[in-house]
């Protein structure tokens, strides 16, 4: 994605999306000769055209965090459906859990929701491309996906992962199967706001702050987020890289990494990819291969695991009888089938998804009891044959909190930088944690919670907005850890606050 300032005309208007500090002040962009696409709420921006000129002007707006471009995604699938079977979905449904009352938003080149294999789902939607409450698909990629999570159990056609999930169809992308930032973003602000359970992405592209603001506050706000890694053999595609999104990668009928399936430490989970049945427009079907197929089957199970009741039970960490978006992940991690190099890697994150094993044996928390007491000295009695010895409580803690910062220089005069923060988590005897959901704070430049999942060297990495010619401190500060199976010894913490000073400037 170009920036900005390499275009040359001054009076050509420019596709931006502005960052505002606090409150989106469209008045200012018309102001400024702006002509305004979308105002969000979701994150403080607006998408809007501008010249050259004014984008330099506000960009010395003390009111504006930034302007980036509007970037270009595209859908990453190809042409050419035995992954239901693989991720063990009929076996979940037969169980009763089909993903029933969960919603679902695809966010893709629309769908065909007169298809007889997905119409009873529909719930409606919109289509951004055409600016109308009409998202037919005009390409078949956004069908596809469709059938591959929801394809309804009625003897025709395909059975999706969880055939009973509703679904909004948003389409962001044309028929070529690209699609801008801005609409991307505006698919998610109308998913937030229509409580959706899930959001899926068979798209992406490059960097993008403000898609990476709206991808975390989705989060934040309860949902599920879910990406295709990539097709380009190479590295994770963006959303499928933040911090908040379920990056998945591609396999093939023998378990195998499909080639050209995008790799790295934000790879999550793996599922079917190669040679996919699945609907297509026109009441039809046909094979399409991808991570673009393979994040349905994730997306589906996804829907599945929602359909249990969490409440009461030892992974409702923080005991409100719902599942939030960590616990989900967290599931999903530690029932995987691991694939490749033993624990997480990143060619399969950890491992394929297995529905029936995230939905199966969700323990039951212990029931609280008063403890026996003897009559004469009314003190509580231990039975030595149900104690847990201590030694059998399995620690961690932080050992280490370190903040860097990158940046670049655009045309010779404008300095974009952000922060990345790593924290380490560790057990009693110094071994790395995988699969524990940190969570943490931005402050100075920057601000905000987030949360993110430790990788198989026990690391959480959080990645903070990018400024435009910031000067100051980006500080970061770890606020707890979760992980079912540990308790968290805070006694035995690193320092809880790191920072890391912004002085580069141009003159």
């Amino acid at each position: 994605m170009a920036p900005a300032s390499a275009v040359s005309s001054d009076n050509e208007k420019i596709p931006v999306l502005i960052q505002f500090k606090n409150k989106p002040d469209a008045q200012l962009v018309k102001a400024n000769g702006g002509s305004i696409k979308y105002e969000y709420d979701i994150v403080p921006a607006i998408a809007a055209e501008l010249p050259q000129k004014a984008i330099d002007a506000l960009s010395k707006n003390p009111n504006v965090e930034l302007i980036e471009q509007d970037g270009i995604a595209q859908i990453t699938g190809e042409t050419i459906p035995w992954g239901i079977d693989r991720v063990n979905a009929p076996d979940t449904q037969a169980l009763g859990f089909d993903g029933n009352g969960i919603k679902v938003a695809i966010i893709d080149t629309g769908v065909d929701y007169t298809h007889p294999d997905l119409a009873a789902n529909y719930l409606g939607g919109y289509d951004y491309v055409n600016g109308d409450n009409n998202p037919m698909d005009d390409n078949s990629h956004g069908t596809h996906v469709a059938g591959t999570i929801l394809g309804i159990d009625n003897e025709i056609g395909v059975l999706g992962v969880a055939p009973n999930t509703g679904f909004y169809a948003l389409k962001a992308a044309d028929s070529t199967g690209y699609c801008s930032y801005s609409d991307i973003i505006a698919s998610i602000n109308w998913a937030v706001n229509n409580n959706a359970d899930v959001i899926t992405m068979s798209l992406g592209g490059s960097y993008s702050s403000t898609l990476k603001a709206a991808c975390d506050n989705a989060y934040a706000s309860g949902v599920v987020v879910v990406a295709a890694a990539g097709n380009t053999g190479g590295s994770v595609i963006y959303p499928a890289g933040f911090d908040s999104v379920i990056a998945v990668a591609a396999t093939d009928s023998s378990n195998n990494r499909a080639s050209w399936s995008s790799y790295g430490p934000q790879v999550e989970l793996s599922a079917p990819g190669v040679s996919i049945y699945s609907t297509m427009p026109g009441s039809s079907y046909g094979y399409k291969s991808g991570t673009s197929m393979a994040t349905p089957h994730v997306t589906g199970v996804v829907a599945l695991l929602l359909n249990t009741d969490v409440s009461g039970t030892n992974l409702d960490l923080d005991k409100d009888g719902k599942w939030d978006p960590a616990e989900v992940r967290a599931r999903l991690q530690s029932t995987a089938t691991d694939l490749g190099a033993t624990g997480k890697d990143d060619y399969y994150g950890y491992g394929l998804v297995n529905a029936y094993a995230a939905v199966s044996n969700l323990g039951q928390a212990p029931a609280t009891e008063e403890p026996a007491t003897d009559p004469a000295t009314e003190t509580p009695v231990t039975d030595p044959a149900t104690e847990t010895p201590a030694s059998d409580v399995v620690s961690m803690h932080f050992s280490e909190l370190a903040v860097d910062t990158t940046y670049t220089v655009k045309a010779n005069k404008h300095v974009f930088a952000y922060a990345t923060a790593t924290a380490t988590v560790v057990d009693a005897d110094g071994n790395p944690v995988s699969g524990a959901t940190v969570s943490g704070d931005w402050s100075g430049l920057v601000s905000g919670s987030v949360s993110a999942v430790t990788n198989s060297n026990g690391e959480a990495t959080f990645q903070s907005s990018q400024l435009k010619n910031p000067l100051g401190n980006f500080i970061f500060t770890l606020s707890g850890v979760t992980l079912n199976g540990y308790v968290y010894d805070s006694s035995q913490d690193c320092d809880l606050t790191a920072s890391a000073a912004f002085t580069v400037s141009l003159k």
